[in-house]
């Protein structure tokens, strides 16, 4: 049966998971486009609902054994559903990825972990998920100011990522504990610290990058072990958040052997 109508009971719940309060509270994610719906099937994502266009055709066979429920809305609807501006006819909502089990730790002495304080572009989020991907890095570990690592922006940026990384939302406080606690080396990018390139750095290991504008806190800043800033012989005053944590990240995991 295809849906035709816009008042359809379900068409308005789909409509609504755009707003980022009540997908919260519901604990679920509204994820379109092929790719990165197919890379959170791949990635064993707890799917709940999957809603196609009529004239969707799945030729690779990712949705077709889904035993979710299935939607299907008339090309013309699906398109008021979905936020993309060229929808490609395949949605999910999925269960909201949590880690009830606290911050992993892998113990091997090979720990990387991003810490993320405040972070509100979820362009910057999502790259620097991607990157903790790219990396290897145990987990994202992010205040509660910081933007929704499941937010539409942030989701596409991080390019399927956020299915593949731990991200662990919790107070600073509790970062911060959990890493003194594991005597992990905790390492402030901050424009008044010393050059990355001379420093002498080990692992385990984590970076904290603050908020866009500001930086990190004065308090987070000073639970650090150092402060590192990257060098920069041109002209541009600093880099972005992604970029830092992109440098940072490469330069650690090479420190794995």
């Amino acid at each position: 049966m295809v849906i035709t109508s816009k008042d359809n009971p379900k068409v308005k719940y789909l409509t609504s998971l755009h707003k980022g309060r009540i997908s919260r509270s519901e604990g679920v994610v509204f994820i379109e486009g092929l790719r990165l719906c197919r890379d959170a099937v791949l990635s064993g994502v707890d799917v709940i609902t999957a809603v196609f266009s009529e004239s969707f055709t799945d030729t690779e066979g990712v949705f077709e054994p889904l035993s979710c429920e299935k939607i299907t809305l008339t090309d013309s609807l699906f398109e008021k559903v979905a936020s993309t501006v060229h929808p490609q006819g395949v949605a999910l909502v999925v269960k909201r990825p949590s880690w009830e089990q606290g911050i992993p730790y892998r113990g091997d002495g090979k720990d990387i972990y991003a810490v993320l304080e405040d972070i509100q572009d979820p362009g910057n989020l999502g790259t620097i998920v991607r990157t903790a991907d790219a990396f290897d890095l145990t987990a994202v570990l992010i205040s509660e100011n910081t933007t929704d690592p499941f937010g539409e922006k942030a989701m596409r940026s991080s390019m399927g990522s956020c299915w593949h990384v731990p991200i662990i939302r919790m107070p600073m406080d509790g970062i911060i504990s959990f890493l003194k606690d594991k005597d992990i080396l905790r390492l402030a990018m901050h424009l008044k610290g010393d050059s990355l390139a001379s420093s002498d750095l080990s692992l385990p290991c984590a970076f904290f990058i603050g908020n866009e504008g500001n930086g990190l806190t004065e308090k987070s800043a000073m639970a650090c072990n150092k402060l590192i800033k990257i060098d920069m012989p041109g002209k541009a005053e600093s880099l972005n958040a992604a970029a830092s944590s992109a440098i940072i990240g490469y330069v650690l995991a090479t420190k794995r052997g």
